[in-house]
């Protein structure tokens, strides 16, 4: 364990220096933000050559090229996220007469409320820009491909998925305080069952792909896509926020409880 041990607080010094410049002033840009995001990704592969050398950081980044999986987990991975917040947002409007709100997509990216047909031109470029810049290749390989990696075969994989996902939200503790359109200005503890929710998830995903962190990295960015365009602005209502809640909670304990099932009948 000392190996995880290592990865925890090598993510969080790391992490946590680089985004020190939010700390001292309000007007530092929200940019600074990227460098700490790759934390994660830092500190794994550090802990790896530490620990194991070279190839073991050759093994930890060849998880990054496992791609031959089922689409269906391509699909899963990219689009869950958006027809989750799509679907609270349907549900919010039949029951609580909540205003649908779609000129969120355009203006997310820059456009008039009216650039529909540009807005849906330019998502597959967000998208990738979204997996490139920030969270999703800078924290995968470390939260999944190391941690997820190790804790699981010493607690099993929905346990790790737990324990990752508090520390997933202990280590965004300085944008929750300094930048909190970081997590989307959502309420702390909605967040904190939101981050757990999708860790658990993620813990899945990876092993459901024989441990590839291309496809967490795809379902990261899926997240962020989603909250960037879409989720942000609509789960400011609280209606929608607590229908999304309820929603992917849902969805995880049916995930879990049939990976469970399927697991101890052998298939």
């Amino acid at each position: 364990m000392k190996r995880i041990y290592h990865y925890f607080l090598f993510t969080f010094l790391i992490s946590w220096v680089l985004w020190s410049p939010l700390y001292f002033s309000k007007s530092v840009s929200e940019f600074w933000a990227l460098p700490g995001a790759w934390g994660p990704t830092f500190s794994a592969i550090l802990v790896a050559w530490i620990h194991e050398g070279k190839m073991g950081v050759k093994q930890l980044l060849k998880k990054l090229l496992i791609w031959r999986v089922s689409f269906k987990y391509y699909l899963f991975a990219i689009g869950l996220s958006a027809l989750l917040v799509i679907a609270a947002m349907l549900l919010a409007n039949l029951l609580f007469d909540v205003d649908l709100n779609f000129s969120s997509i355009p203006s997310g990216m820059g456009l008039e409320d009216d650039d529909i047909v540009m807005s849906f031109l330019l998502l597959p470029i967000l998208f990738l820009v979204t997996t490139f810049v920030g969270g999703p290749i800078a924290e995968e390989l470390g939260w999944r491909g190391f941690a997820q990696e190790k804790l699981q075969l010493k607690y099993g994989v929905i346990p790790a998925g737990l324990i990752i996902g508090c520390f997933w939200v202990l280590w965004h503790l300085p944008l929750m305080i300094f930048l909190p359109q970081g997590i989307g200005h959502m309420p702390i503890i909605a967040y904190v069952i939101v981050m757990i929710n999708m860790s658990v998830l993620f813990g899945w995903l990876y092993n459901k792909t024989r441990g590839s962190v291309l496809l967490a990295v795809l379902f990261h960015a899926g997240m962020n896509f989603e909250n960037a365009i879409l989720g942000a602005e609509n789960l400011q209502d609280t209606y929608t926020l607590i229908i999304f809640i309820i929603l992917l909670t849902a969805l995880n304990l049916l995930i879990q409880y049939l990976f469970l099932k399927s697991n101890s009948s052998g298939d």
